[in-house]
């Protein structure tokens, strides 16, 4: 149970990470796009929001992240044993 419950924390804060970046970035791009890129109202660019682009770069980006969190679980779990293993066999 507490393996479960460390998973789901450490996939709320990467959610939480994730979703605080997108929302600086983007409030940022939409409150200030045009006055960084060009001069007032004649420049810069148009920022628009498209459901298709969002809903593929998040679905990437959670699919990454399930990997990198699998992958790196699997690894220190390996590491653990190679370093700890035999002390915890000879315990028992």
């Amino acid at each position: 149970m507490e393996k479960r419950n460390k998973k789901f924390t450490e996939v709320i804060d990467v959610i939480f990470i994730m979703a605080l970046c997108f929302t600086t970035l983007l409030s940022t791009m939409l409150m200030r796009g045009k006055v960084l890129i060009g001069q007032g109202e004649a420049g810069g660019l148009n920022y628009a929001f498209d459901l298709l682009t969002f809903s593929i770069t998040f679905g990437a980006l959670a699919g990454y992240s399930l990997y990198i969190i699998q992958k790196s679980n699997r690894e220190l779990g390996q590491m653990v044993v190679q370093v700890y293993g035999d002390k915890e066999q000879g315990k028992e």
